[in-house]
């Protein structure tokens, strides 16, 4: 566990502490949950490494959870676990705790600007810890939305330009538009009541609160253009292997008609083929020509009753699905 110590005792306007606690055991967790009485049933949220962003009062003690878009996620990460990092915040008028797993760069930079503050005098306050804390949970999703939109792009190429199987990249990027606007949307749910509270500081929500609207707006209409990109892909793959059973099907059909032109013939040929020796036609002197007559006509009888029929008018398809 590491403990990390933001004390403003001289500038705040009351004695503010804010105690950063990184990666605790369960049973130090439960130490640090007596030592500043923190509600147990809180503290068991902060156990659960899946819980989703939420807002809570305990009387004078304030319970926050938010989850940031984890800056070290891996490149094919794709669910909200895999994606984001929770971050747990107590705060209370002289307290502030917060509980994370990993290193978080956003509380980072929080701590750099409160320490800067500090160092000038400022007076900060508990809430401003835990509002800031929220921005900045809102505003990381900023970075990786927009990452999303470049491989949208690509994407979209890939799609009309046929290259290769594109079902999985396609499926991965719903997978994360998907993620990042649940959990924008959850995040977005809680403030109403992060306002009732702090009701001497609604601007900050309002800011925070339109903030995450503009990027839960992006985030749906970029799940919604890769939805249709999926959807067309799977159309055009659909059309492409209507086009080839099209192709398949006329060489059957070809093939097909040729072996009924040739099935009388053969017949004909097989019967004056056998060798028996009583075939009186086989003494005809002009049975030859009437054999080959005969073949003609009956290719011709043929050819005029599959041309009545259009059964050798070749059938049109479409080279591609039209807009």
């Amino acid at each position: 566990m590491k403990i990390d110590n933001v004390i403003s005792s001289e500038t705040a306007a009351k004695p503010l502490r804010w105690v950063d606690i990184e990666n605790p055991e369960p049973h130090e967790l439960r130490a640090i949950a007596l030592q500043y009485d923190l509600p147990s049933q809180a503290v068991q949220d902060c156990l659960e490494p899946e819980h989703f962003p939420k807002f809570e009062s305990f009387g004078a003690l304030n319970f926050m959870i938010v989850r940031v878009y984890d800056v070290n996620a891996s490149s094919d990460a794709d669910t909200v676990q895999e994606l984001t990092r929770k971050i747990a915040v107590f705060e209370s008028e002289s307290l502030v705790i917060t509980i994370h797993r990993s290193a978080q760069v956003q509380l980072s930079e929080i701590k750099d600007l409160w320490r800067e503050r500090m160092a000038k005098g400022e007076s900060l306050e508990a809430h401003h810890i835990l509002l800031s804390i929220l921005t900045g949970a809102i505003q990381s999703y900023q970075k990786p939305m927009i990452a999303n939109r470049n491989l949208l792009e690509d994407f979209e190429v890939k799609v009309f330009k046929h290259d290769g199987d594109t079902f999985e990249d396609g499926y991965f990027l719903k997978r994360r538009a998907s993620a990042f606007r649940r959990m924008l949307r959850m995040t977005i749910d809680i403030l109403p009541r992060i306002a009732g509270q702090y009701k001497d500081h609604v601007s900050l929500v309002q800011d925070a609160r339109e903030n995450g609207e503009r990027l839960y707006s992006y985030s749906e209409e970029f799940h919604e253009n890769i939805t249709s990109l999926v959807g067309l892909q799977l159309a055009l793959s659909n059309h492409r292997l209507t086009v080839a059973s099209f192709k398949t099907n006329e060489v059957m059909r070809i093939l097909t008609v040729f072996s009924v032109f040739f099935m009388p013939l053969n017949l004909i040929t097989g019967i004056y083929g056998m060798n028996f020796e009583h075939m009186p036609e086989l003494k005809w002197p002009h049975g030859y020509y009437i054999a080959l007559t005969v073949m003609f006509a009956m290719t011709a009888l043929i050819l005029t009753y599959f041309k009545r029929k259009g059964v050798l008018d070749a059938p049109e398809v479409e080279s591609s699905p039209k807009a």
